[in-house]
């Protein structure tokens, strides 16, 4: 009964963020966008890559094969020439294998590892390194999590977002959303790292229950933001931090949380990594999730999946049966200009995901080869669409 109760007034709580309504107007929430396939990226590598950051002034992509145990990265230009090239597992310039992230930073490269950050310049050379240590909830070899943030602050220096903010804890404590700092932003030449950001009352982390796995923050910012965009899986509430201001909160935006979503909590008494693993499946399958963001500058696309509709599960399901429960799991993006939502969620109905934004209003297409293209031979292309409004 006292689950079910902390169930209810969490429900109870998020529908009446979405009475609260933003700062948008209604003839902006009205409108709608799509995407359209502009142009695409045509990589000539036999093996299948992960592209992992483009830099938007020169036009490069941070590449590396899948499965590469030897960290064979490359930077390739807009037309799929390699530019450059080293092998980061190990020799001189290693950072070893474990990555968190990795991307552009200005015109250099940083990889955030398990325990330092490493800088490279444009010919994948290690410059230098700092210690960082955080935990991790998963480890990928020469693999990222996410993409890279970066930010300029007002006396010019470049910087990225280095946190993950995922490790389990043995015990949460019950102060553990009042004290977590959001943001730990890494100097990318001096390695100092500030650190800010507090969820306010608004959001659903701070209603006095636990939600087990979906503590999980996404983050985006670039060399042209005002702030950084960020927010936790579960909740409902995109907070855009200043870091010139000591990462005040200089916008908050309620973004709706799209059935089917249903939610396991538990009384912050059993917030314990225990309760993250028995959770975790359902609230991953059922519950609705904040999970990917891109943008350019001011102008954030966050991506948002539904769990999966209850009705269409079954008991040793059938392939048909299985492949309704997944046609039930739908996709949007919410577009967000100037500290507010603009037009109606955005269904992505492709296949693959918006892995990155490659330029203004432009967006590049990534998943399986095989679910891509119809063709063999077109593999290794990658479409860019551009969000345009509907006429």
């Amino acid at each position: 009964m006292k689950k079910l109760l902390l169930f209810l007034l969490i429900s109870s709580f998020i529908i009446s963020l979405y009475s609260c309504g933003g700062s948008s107007s209604d003839s902006s929430l009205n409108k709608e966008f799509e995407f359209e396939r502009v142009d695409s990226l045509v990589i000539d590598i036999l093996k299948t890559v992960h592209i992992l950051d483009y830099h938007p002034e020169k036009e490069l992509y941070l590449i590396v094969p899948q499965m590469s145990m030897e960290g064979h990265f490359m930077i390739i230009d807009k037309a799929g020439e390699v530019v450059a090239e080293n092998k980061l597992a190990e020799g001189p310039d290693s950072f070893g294998l474990v990555t968190a992230r990795m991307g552009f930073v200005g015109d250099e490269i940083m990889v955030v590892t398990e325990g330092s950050t490493y800088l490279y310049d444009l010919n994948l050379k290690v410059q230098r390194s700092f210690t960082f240590e955080q935990g991790i909830r998963f480890r990928l070899i020469n693999f990222t999590r996410d993409n890279l943030s970066t930010f300029r602050t007002n006396d010019g220096a470049i910087a990225a977002v280095v946190n993950m903010n995922d490790a389990f804890l043995q015990r949460y404590p019950k102060d553990y959303f009042d004290t977590l700092n959001m943001v730990h932003l890494q100097n990318a030449q001096t390695g100092e790292v500030k650190k800010g950001g507090k969820l306010d009352e608004s959001s659903a982390f701070k209603q006095g229950a636990f939600i087990p796995f979906m503590d999980n923050p996404i983050y985006f910012s670039d060399l042209k933001s005002t702030f950084i965009s960020s927010m936790l899986w579960g909740d409902s509430i995109l907070y855009q931090l200043d870091p010139n201001d000591n990462f005040k909160i200089a916008n908050k935006i309620h973004l709706e949380r799209i059935a089917p979503n249903k939610l396991i909590t538990v009384p912050w008494e059993e917030a314990t990594r225990a309760a993250v693993q028995e959770h975790r499946a359902n609230n991953n399958r059922f519950g609705g999730a904040f999970s990917e963001i891109v943008g350019y500058g001011d102008e954030v696309l966050v991506g948002y999946r539904t769990g999966s509709d209850p009705n269409t599960v079954f008991e040793n399901p059938s392939e048909e049966q299985q492949q309704l429960e997944t046609n039930s799991r739908k996709k949007y993006h919410f577009l967000i200009r100037d500290g507010v939502q603009v037009g109606k969620p955005i269904e992505w109905t492709l296949p693959g995901k918006i892995l990155l934004n490659v330029g203004p209003n432009r967006y590049l297409q990534y998943g399986d080869q095989a679910e891509l293209h119809e063709y063999e031979k077109d593999y290794q292309c990658y479409y860019i669409y551009e969000l345009r409004e509907k006429s």
